[in-house]
């Protein structure tokens, strides 16, 4: 229905919708019905020129992103990669040895920038971009960098992240309850969770230990509409001398709306535990029931929203859309060899039919990408009305992405990756094959970008060649 209703009572959140409704539809509307033009092009060069220019010095309002220079690292590097115009020579070299600085050697983890303690977050986003534009070998020297050498000369920097120290810094922030912190005496957060999944993932460090009632944690979180909040707590009562739960881990209380973001990083990591057959009771039918009404009509552009009754929103094409719908379509619609309880009855593994088509209009999100995200003079943004950013041309793509390329779980690329894992440990090996046991259904076309993993989100080649590496 348009415009969206109001009931003669509106309010401010009624107003942006009608306003958001309104620049959007001006922007697809030469691009539907009856003589329909064809959608904009996707601009690389001007995309790439904008993003390159983040990497050079920054205007002083960009001082509050001290913080995130890991982050902004990561949404570049991703970006141009995912595009085809990866960071190489002395941008590449410069990004390597950045990040390696970010590290904490003696605690553990990376921070947001030199000289700040590790976060979970910042070491998700520092392992994932080193894992795009580094390998194997240690620090690239100043010379390096000055001449714009590093993996060709064999300083990808791999071999300086401290693993030890990484995955004892990890189980330090492991709450009982199977939570973890975002840093030392930080708070809890379900996204903690899923960096912690990624980056044991993709470096080789996954145990038992690390794993141990994280499932039961991730659906904790899951609320009455079915997606996911930031965290859950328990209630507590006074037992003698000691403070007890009043109720198992999975029967906490979640703290907060269902968000699109918190909901892609529980999903993902429920995933992969799915796989490895860790995974706690998570309702796939309810969250299946929200996600799927997430995505905005004609006149919203295809775009996703975050949360209910929330404005369509650029980057929720992955977390929302592309992500999030993977995620669910690879346990919906599983492999005959997948590790999981046929007869769980949470609705975690009921199937879709093969003929049932996709859970996203992927040609109406690609719309929203490609006709409304993209700003006229490069990089992408959230909606008309705002300014592009590396986190919104980060997430764009990546939807894009997904809107192209098709993932499932494949019984014979699980084969072929247990048959290539170079570690003899029974779960690194499992979680090595069921990682790069994805298959894809590759598009074509000038406005084609690469296939990024729908777990980790980087690119497919990637995150096999960091992992091969790691686990030998």
């Amino acid at each position: 229905m348009w415009p969206a209703p109001d009931d003669l009572a509106p309010t401010q959140t009624s107003v942006d919708q009608r306003s958001t409704e309104d620049a959007i539809y001006e922007l697809i509307a030469p691009h539907t019905g009856a003589g329909a033009q064809p959608l904009p092009p996707l601009r690389r060069d001007e995309h790439a020129a904008f993003l390159l220019r983040i990497l050079e010095p920054l205007p002083a309002p960009y001082v509050a992103f001290d913080s995130n220079r890991a982050w902004l690292i990561y949404w570049i590097a991703h970006s141009l990669d995912l595009m085809g115009m990866p960071l190489t020579g002395a941008l590449q070299a410069r990004a390597i040895s950045t990040l390696l600085h970010f590290q904490d050697k003696v605690k553990g983890g990376f921070g947001g920038g030199p000289g700040q303690m590790g976060h979970l977050m910042s070491t998700y986003a520092a392992v994932c971009a080193l894992a795009i534009v580094g390998g194997p070998g240690g620090l690239p020297t100043d010379e390096d960098v000055a001449h714009g050498r590093s993996v060709d000369v064999g300083r990808g920097g791999w071999d300086c992240i401290e693993k030890e120290a990484l995955y004892e810094w990890m189980m330090r922030l492991k709450q009982p309850d199977g939570s973890f912190l975002v840093h030392e005496q930080g708070e809890i957060d379900v996204r903690a969770t899923y960096c912690v999944i990624s980056i044991a993932s993709l470096l080789g460090l996954v145990t038992d230990e690390l794993l141990a009632g994280v499932g039961d944690y991730i659906a904790s979180c899951q609320t009455y509409e079915g997606g996911f909040a930031a965290m859950s707590c328990a209630e507590y009562v006074a037992d003698g001398a000691r403070v007890a739960p009043l109720q198992p881990v999975a029967q906490q209380h979640p703290q907060g709306e269902a968000h699109g973001g918190y909901a892609f990083c529980a999903f993902a990591s429920h995933v992969q535990l799915a796989l490895l057959g860790r995974a706690g009771p998570v309702d796939t039918d309810a969250l299946l029931r929200w996600a799927t009404s997430l995505q905005g009509s004609l006149y919203e552009g295809g775009g996703f929203r975050g949360r209910t009754n929330k404005l369509v929103d650029g980057c929720y094409g992955w977390f929302c859309g592309g992500g999030l719908m993977t995620c669910l379509e690879g346990l919906m619609l599983p492999p005959h060899d997948a590790v999981h309880d046929a007869d769980d009855d949470t609705g975690s593994w009921e199937s879709l039919s093969e003929h049932d088509g996709d859970l996203l209009d992927r040609a109406a999100l690609q719309t929203y990408i490609l006709a409304v995200a993209q700003a006229p003079r490069g990089g992408l943004r959230d909606k008309p009305g705002k300014r592009p950013d590396a986190y919104h041309t980060c997430y764009n793509l990546s939807g894009l992405s997904m809107t192209q390329h098709r993932l499932r779980p494949s019984p014979s690329a699980v084969a072929s990756a247990a048959a290539a894992c170079p570690s003899s440990d029974a779960l690194l090996r499992a979680c090595y094959s069921q990682s790069l046991g994805w298959a894809v259904q590759a598009a074509g076309g000038s406005d084609a970008v690469h296939a990024t993993h729908p777990l980790f989100n980087v690119a497919l080649p990637h995150a096999e060649r960091i992992m091969s590496y790691c686990y030998t």
